[in-house]
């Protein structure tokens, strides 16, 4: 991660009070302010997610910069994941650092609170890996880079029913996160309209490390699946414990684990602990694909960063870019043009694809399904929309 990308510490910051009568914010850059700030918001374990945004405003400064101005991206790591540190974040961002846009946050927990901040103040706002349908309810500045859960749900249903051949399925949540309530809510319903059976559903706390208690009641119910939609850690502990229960279907088969985006790790893959060898889960991208422009965004990361880019990263790389495009369709500054512009996307390629955005800002792009193997991910298929 470059230097520039300033760690936010979580000590001593406050949220700021947030009244109702602030003004819309016009940016226009004086003849002495010619360089354009873009703000960037990652809540969370997501070190990684940064390097994408600025690979993308390291091209365009490449290329003379944005309307002929150079780009800074101010990115802010909020690694413990609090709320109101994203609430600050955004808010300092806007109103001290005076960004033309905002990028992220990654979370739709954060995203969805963080929303109408951005509203308030009339400054394009593009989440990252927020999936959920309701990150953009803030109005008509809020914009997504991914898929929403809607979408995600339904494939990993129709793929499980489809392609694994699974007819019962079991749900552990996480309580209390807008993110992994609404994914296992959109799992269930259409599970159950393709005529599959969600034979138990249990929650748990946030902080719990220990899930015998849940796991129990889900072995007893014997599912061909096991959906569970948790953050890397929790994925983890379930996965371990469930393995030694063992959980099985009423063929004495091991069940088998199903997850969505927040299975898409290296921290789950690299962890020896964890039983999810043979699972499956749906992702952002592939940095497998043969497709020109991500293949080329694959190959320039690689040799800059030395690793291989996750989904999050591809995302947070097209959001920026997808605002980059906007902005120079506009050929302005003004907020009410970019986000215009933004709405009238069509045919954007880049790490991923968005073919357009809809009324409620949500974009029409394809999802990828992963195996675990050996410990590490690998390519199944593509689902497009």
């Amino acid at each position: 991660m470059r230097k520039f990308l300033a760690l936010m510490s979580l000590i001593g910051l406050f949220v700021t009070h947030i009244g109702c009568d602030r003004a819309q914010k016009i940016v226009t850059p004086s003849q002495e302010q010619q360089t354009l700030k873009i703000g960037f918001i990652v809540a969370g374990e997501r070190v990684t997610y940064p390097n994408g945004a600025e690979l993308a405003v390291r091209e365009i400064n490449e290329t003379g910069g944005l309307l002929g101005m150079p780009v800074e991206l101010i990115g802010h790591i909020n690694k413990e994941a609090t709320l109101e540190v994203s609430l600050h974040i955004a808010e300092k961002l806007i109103v001290e650092d005076e960004i033309i846009a905002l990028i992220g946050p990654n979370r739709s927990s954060h995203a969805v609170e963080v929303g109408p901040i951005a509203q308030s103040y009339g400054i394009p706002m593009m989440t990252t890996t927020a999936t959920n349908p309701n990150v953009t309810n803030a109005g008509n500045f809020v914009f997504m880079a991914s898929f929403t859960d809607s979408f995600q749900g339904a494939v990993m249903a129709q793929f499980a029913i489809e392609d694994l051949n699974i007819t019962t399925a079991a749900l552990l949540t996480r309580q209390g996160d807008l993110y992994t309530e609404g994914i296992s809510e959109f799992f269930a319903l259409n599970f159950s309209k393709l005529g599959g059976e969600i034979v138990v559903h249990e929650f748990y706390e946030g902080d719990l490390s220990d899930f015998t208690a849940q796991l129990t009641n889900i072995a007893a119910a014997k599912p061909d699946a096991l959906f569970t939609s948790g953050f890397v850690q929790d994925i983890a502990l379930i996965t371990q414990q469930a393995r030694t229960i063992p959980l099985q279907n009423a063929a004495g088969e091991p069940t088998i684990f199903l997850g969505a985006d927040s299975w898409d790790n290296e921290l789950l893959f690299g962890n020896e602990n964890a039983g999810v060898e043979d699972s499956f889960f749906s992702g952002h991208f592939s940095p497998d694909t043969d497709e020109p422009m991500a293949r080329a965004f694959v190959d320039t990361y690689k040799s800059i960063y030395e690793s291989t880019p996750t989904g999050g990263v591809a995302v947070s790389y097209d959001a920026v870019k997808l605002l980059f495009e906007a902005v120079e369709r506009a050929g302005s500054l003004d907020p009410d043009k970019i986000h215009q512009q933004l709405a009238a996307t069509e045919n954007y390629i880049g790490a991923t694809r968005v073919a357009g955005y809809d009324e409620n800002r949500h974009p029409t792009k394809s999802a990828v399904i992963f195996t675990i193997k050996d410990g590490n991910k690998q390519f199944y298929k593509q689902i497009d929309p």
